[in-house]
């Protein structure tokens, strides 16, 4: 079988959530069925630094995809001539989006339709694509791997898609930040936060991450408890990024890294008193897994997939209330017992998502896929 791959996000290895779970889904698929063919199709030139077993072929379509216009074209013009032209049985599109002229059978990955819930939070052209495409997209793949529970019934809600479908293949965690609790955390804040004990957030910075709530909630927690916390923003600046911006120029106790790799991911995970992240929507929340593997306690939303994802390994709150937010951070310094009692449970929960089992779902839906066309 020849199985063809939307890899347009693969072409860095600074691999955030969609990029991340089409990398590690692919490699786990590849090396789990050396006798099928994986060809992925990038928009522009790749790094190398990302390692393919040999049974994968790496080609470039030439139109870098950085415009709504230019994704119509690549989608609908470019790419089926390239899976005619390499004779591909079956198509495995990671982030959302498919060609809906192409005949090749689709299976598609839905992380989130956050686009519905908060239009305002999208630059315009992004929004008037998913208003049009996304549905289309859902309707036309022959299956569809929703990244949660929660996702699942918001696609079967919104767009009328019958429940037999859709599967549920969580994101999970590399095995790198398993090991991340024995890192001195100490030393790590000694690194990064002049020795000071901070709260995390980690993930691009963008309206639906409700960081401006999480600034204000963090500034209750020190004038209710005079801690002098500090407060990592560990992400890029994504956009409409203004109001958050100022608000970390105006306090001298927030700290933005920018986009951090694993290694630097692991040290500042392994040095917070916590993470926090209360993201106002989301399809699935893959810091909260990171943390936990780490052996970091959680504070999330109660609202989403976010819930979902923690179980009961985490202290949830309201992500509309900074003072809800302030509540647990306050509780979670405090409660010594409650602390610990999470960093257990998160070890056990987060051991719960994994890479293989998604990648073999995912096959499996591409060999059936194939064998009904």
């Amino acid at each position: 079988m020849r199985i063809g791959v939307n890899a347009r996000l693969l072409y860095s290895d600074r691999l955030e959530g969609i990029p991340r779970y089409i990398y590690e889904t692919t490699v786990r698929m590849a090396l789990q069925h050396p006798e099928h063919r994986f060809i992925l199709f990038y928009d522009r030139k790749y790094t190398e630094t990302l390692t393919f077993p040999p049974n994968v072929q790496q080609v470039i379509i030439p139109l870098p995809t950085r415009h709504p216009v230019l994704w119509f074209i690549w989608f609908e013009i470019l790419l089926p001539i390239w899976l005619r032209w390499y004779k591909i049985d079956v198509f495995y599109s990671g982030d959302g989006y498919m060609s809906l002229i192409s005949s090749v059978p689709t299976v598609m990955v839905s992380h989130d339709l956050a686009y519905l819930h908060y239009p305002g939070h999208l630059p315009l052209t992004q929004l008037w694509y998913g208003r049009f495409f996304y549905p289309k997209f859902h309707k036309k793949a022959r299956h569809i791997i929703a990244v949660s529970e929660s996702t699942r019934s918001d696609i079967i809600d919104s767009f009328g898609i019958p429940a037999s479908r859709i599967s549920v293949g969580y994101n999970a965690v590399p095995e790198s930040l398993m090991t991340a609790d024995h890192i001195d955390q100490q030393n790590v804040r000694d690194k990064y936060t002049d020795g000071k004990a901070y709260f995390i957030y980690m993930g691009a910075i963008h309206p639906r991450k409700n960081i401006p709530n999480l600034i204000k909630a963090f500034q209750i927690f020190r004038q209710r408890t005079g801690l002098d916390y500090r407060l990592v923003l560990a992400g890029r600046m994504a956009w409409f990024t203004d109001e958050v911006e100022k608000m970390i120029a105006l306090d001298t106790g927030i700290i933005h890294t920018g986009f951090v790799d694993h290694r630097i991911k692991a040290e500042l995970l392994a040095g917070a008193e916590a993470m926090v992240y209360v993201s106002l929507f989301e399809g699935f929340g893959i810091p909260i897994i990171e943390a936990m593997a780490a052996g970091v306690p959680v504070i999330t939303s109660s609202v989403s997939s976010m819930s979902e994802v923690a179980g009961e390994a985490a202290l949830l709150a309201d992500p509309s209330s900074p003072g809800s937010v302030a509540d647990a951070m306050v509780r979670l310094r405090s409660d010594h017992s409650l602390r610990q009692s999470l960093i257990n449970a998160g070890k056990i929960r987060c051991r719960q998502f994994d890479w293989n089992t998604t990648a073999e779902l995912i096959f499996e839906k591409l060999l059936s896929a194939h064998s009904q066309n």
